[in-house]
């Protein structure tokens, strides 16, 4: 055995390094291995040599990529597979937890609830598996593992290809665990040829009798023994051995146990929502995740008989039994979302209606201001979101998907077709929260070459729809609402959008100016190119363009108006008003981007740090608009660290590490949150592991830095001293080329100025500011050290200097000010440099935070009771 393994991690040397043996199996043992490529822990299966030589690579790899093209939430994906000297092996991530056949080795009997949510997870990836034409062949709780608090199926098409090339009696003769007699079906116990997806079916009900009663429902001293009975014996009921079990489930169970595969449920997806009825309080269950009744409960929704006529071609969707379990989301039954419409025309050149007809809607919807709707934005995001996942298999109900990802309980969804000469849309209005379709409205049908013709009034039927349903109050406003632009002015638009959604915020500027310029009318695009200039620090563009959109102020609706309101403000570096603008689009649109500008303002402008935390937690980093965007934890962990609730902030830098991997930033927050603990011995060890990364760019020395100075305004010299020598040697390690680049002499002078190696420095630093003589950054560092070296003439004359530079509409302003604040308070002068760091904030600069470098030139002041109150949160 020594030597397979030996020979094992030769053959693999290249790609894998494996680590130790962590599991063995009747047909394969697994072993725990470091994936070199994309330096990430992974499981690697490899299969038994005698499987392996009855086997044959080509049938393996014939087999095993069926695997590869399931992809599924509850479905253990396959990362890679291939044959090496003589093995066969697949490999998979590493999951942190424990197989189900671990659990019920330690619990025995599980809870009904979890037993009912772990089934519902299986069952959930057999129902994908099974729809491409996938049969496990091997579902027992050996293949299922537990992460989370979910269920992953693992090993899809490694049964099938042992057996078909092996024959399974002669396997089990031989004590080779193929398709586990204790979970076979009669079917395959006798070797069926024609043994097909409810083979499945049978052995989730011989699991679901292991869960709710710690005893597979057939028992045999031999192999032989229980394949005989699988065919021969009926097991005793479930209720025999566990009286609690709702007579639902132990029905349910029992026929999945049925010996004639005819009398068994016969899919997948037929069994998947009786689990999940199972699983809401009405089946007699206590609820795992369901949403809470009283949400339910508030709906007004009132379906008035005949007011609207269904069409034919769209069925009642049943979308409740789709939420995923355990999800987070909390659905608001006042919230509505309107989805972008799908092109069914196949014409891709009318792409673009599919985004206008959802916009236009919610536009209407939004100036009724009776109802919450979901932003414009948010929505086309959450819409591109489901479909990519949608395409991925990702996702059973896109409706259901699309009401997970922003929390409305409503959702207005449609789609457009090629009729002859004319397009025809059609709308329907979904209550994901009651689980029905509340009505399909008749189609709106313009001709092909208008297509947009349809879209106004199709939004009035909309707003109609909802009037009678739901408030009366929206009817009224629809026609206060102006048309629609011209198609060539959202297609303009849309492709700005696309470019905005993906952060690519330079390249979406062009469009939105076009789409304006084709149809003057239409002002939406200017909202967004003020926020491109916004996100682009262009405050003059900014200023301009809010100037020229106050004249179109009541083409808005009170969401957008709010949102100008903002960017006036923050363009004129008028936080306050900023915050109060912002406040109330956040009101309007919970859980949207105006939330997390709240937190961005108040924390980083005003220095309110407790309602950012509050704005933050109100939205979900995992969905919508914060999914992805990994400034959501830098300003929640700071948040934190500024209100002293550092556990909390060690929270949140962990989840973030979890969500976005590890990297120089997520380290680095979690290692600030840990030296705010005091807990030093694991700051060096994530000092380590920064410093043991791939190279990327400056980044790994600049938040060693960090480190070393929050370490040293917490008082923690020693710390501090080690952590900043780390810095400094990271950054002399770097190649000759690498530093003569200004970005590199830059952050090395930082350092060393945070080691107290002021004339090193200098050195540095001085020679940068005659090669930049404009950029305050070089000359303000200079000033700086000028000031601990004692040469106050030097510093007092880069001081007159920053003071002739006007940064008001440019990305630095406030900059020079907050330099001479912060030479003035290495110099001593308390006064001067809380005074001047009032101005600099009142011009724009962005509030510090204690383990920015440059504010260890406050030390001096750090106990002058002005600069105190300064920097004492204000919220």
């Amino acid at each position: 055995m020594a030597d397979l393994f030996e020979r094992l991690k030769a053959a693999l040397a290249d790609r894998y390094t494996i680590e130790r043996e962590i599991g063995r199996g009747g047909m394969a043992t697994v072993y725990l291995a470091q994936d070199l490529k994309h330096e990430r822990k992974v499981a690697v299966k490899v299969l038994r040599p005698e499987l392996a030589a009855a086997l044959g690579a080509d049938r393996f790899h014939q087999e095993i990529k069926i695997a590869a093209n399931l992809t599924h939430p509850h479905i253990l994906p396959l990362h890679d597979s291939g044959e090496a000297n003589g093995f066969l092996y697949y490999v998979m991530p590493h999951i942190e937890g424990e197989s189900l056949r671990d659990k019920l080795a330690k619990e025995g009997e599980l809870p009904i609830p979890e037993a009912v949510r772990i089934l519902r997870d299986v069952v959930d990836a057999l129902a994908e598996a099974h729809e491409k034409g996938v049969v496990h062949r091997d579902i027992k709780p050996d293949n299922v593992l537990l992460a989370k608090h979910h269920a992953l199926v693992t090993d899809f098409g490694v049964a099938k290809a042992v057996s078909e090339a092996t024959g399974a009696q002669k396997l089990t003769t031989e004590g080779v665990a193929l398709g586990t007699p204790a979970y076979m079906s009669p079917e395959q116990a006798t070797a069926d040829k024609h043994i097909d997806h409810r083979a499945d079916i049978y052995a989730v009900g011989a699991v679901a009798y292991e869960l709710l009663t710690g005893r597979t429902p057939l028992t045999g001293t031999t192999p032989q023994e229980l394949l005989s009975a699988q065919v021969t014996q009926t097991p005793d009921p479930v209720t025999k051995y566990r009286e609690s079990v709702p007579p639902a489930l132990a029905q349910l169970v029992m026929k999945c146990l049925e010996k004639k595969a005819a009398d068994r449920w016969q899919s997948a997806e037929e069994l998947l929502p009786q689990l999940e009825a199972l699983a809401t309080p009405s089946g007699g269950i206590t609820p795992t995740g369901t949403m809470p009744v009283d949400r339910v409960a508030k709906r007004r929704w009132m379906i008035a008989g005949g007011a609207v006529a269904l069409a034919a071609v769209i069925a009642v969707i049943v979308v409740m039994a789709a939420l995923p379990r355990g999800s987070s989301v909390t659905l608001d039954a006042d919230r509505v979302l309107v989805a972008v419409f799908e092109n069914q025309t196949g014409d891709p050149s009318l792409d673009a209606l599919g985004p206008m007809a959802g916009n236009w809607i919610t536009q209407g919807l939004q100036k009724s201001g009776v109802l919450q709707v979901v932003p414009w934005m948010e929505a086309q995001q959450a819409s591109q979101y489901v479909a990519s996942e949608a395409a991925a298999g990702n996702v059973r109900n896109r409706v259901t998907a699309l009401a997970e990802e922003t929390g409305a309980g409503t959702v207005i969804s449609g789609a457009y077709y090629r009729r002859g000469e004319t397009v025809q849309y059609q709308v329907e209005v979904t209550d994901v929260m009651l689980g029905q379709s509340l009505g399909a409205l008749d189609p709106e049908i313009a001709p092909l070459d208008s297509p947009d013709d349809a879209i106004e009034p199709m939004m009035q039927r909309v707003m109609g729809f909802l009037a009678i349903n739901f408030d009366e109050r929206i009817s009224p406003q629809a026609s206060s609402v102006m048309q629609p632009p011209t198609f060539e002015a959202y297609r303009a638009f849309e492709e700005g959008m696309a470019h905005y959604i993906a952060r690519e915020t330079q390249e979406a500027l062009p469009y939105f100016y076009q789409a304006f310029e084709f149809d003057t009318t239409f002002v939406t695009p200017l909202v967004y190119a003020i926020l491109s200039h916004y996100n682009l620090n262009q405050w003059a563009q900014s200023a301009s363009l809010v100037g020229i959109l106050e004249r179109y102020r009541d083409r808005l609706s009170d969401y957008d108006q709010y949102w100008l309101d903002f960017l006036k403000a923050a363009a004129a570096a008028d936080y306050p008003a900023a915050l109060r603008a912002i406040r109330r689009a956040a009101e309007l649109a919970p859980g949207s981007k105006a939330a997390y500008n709240r937190a961005e303002v108040a924390l980083r402008r005003l220095n309110r740090p407790q309602e950012a935390v509050e704005a933050l937690l109100s939205l979900d980093p995992e969905r919508g608009p914060m999914r992805g965007w990994r400034l959501y934890f830098n300003n929640l962990v700071s948040a934190h660290m500024a209100l002293g609730q550092h556990a909390k902030a060690l929270e949140a830098a962990r989840q973030y590490r979890q969500i976005h991997g590890d990297d120089p930033t997520t380290l680095m927050y979690e290692a600030l949150a840990l030296a705010a603990l005091g807990r030093t011995e694991e700051v060096n060890a994530l000092v380590d592991e920064i410093a043991a990364l791939p190279e990327q760019g400056l980044s790994q020395g600049n938040v060693i830095m960090i480190i070393a100075v929050y370490w040293r305004s917490l008082g923690h010299i020693d710390a501090a001293r080690n952590t900043i020598d780390r810095a400094i040697e990271w950054y002399e390690a770097r190649l000759p080329e690498a530093k003569s680049a200004a970005a590199w002499r830059i952050n090395y002078a930082r350092g060393l100025y945070v080691a107290d190696r002021w004339d090193d420095a200098y050195t540095v630093a001085k020679p940068l500011s005659e090669e930049f003589p404009e950029d305050e950054r070089y000359g303000g560092l200079v000033g700086l050290l000028s000031a601990c070296r004692g040469d106050r003439e030097e510093a007092l004359e880069i001081t007159r200097w920053l003071e002739t530079l006007d940064r008001s509409y440019q990305s630095v302003r406030g900059n020079p000010t907050a330099w001479r604040s912060i030479i003035a308070a290495a110099l001593g002068d308390g006064e001067s440099a809380v005074a001047l760091y009032r101005q600099a904030l009142a011009e724009g600069y962005i509030f510090d935070f204690p383990w920015n470098w440059w504010t260890l030139a406050f030390e001096p002041i750090r106990d002058y009771p002005p600069f105190q109150e300064l920097m004492r949160p204000k919220g």
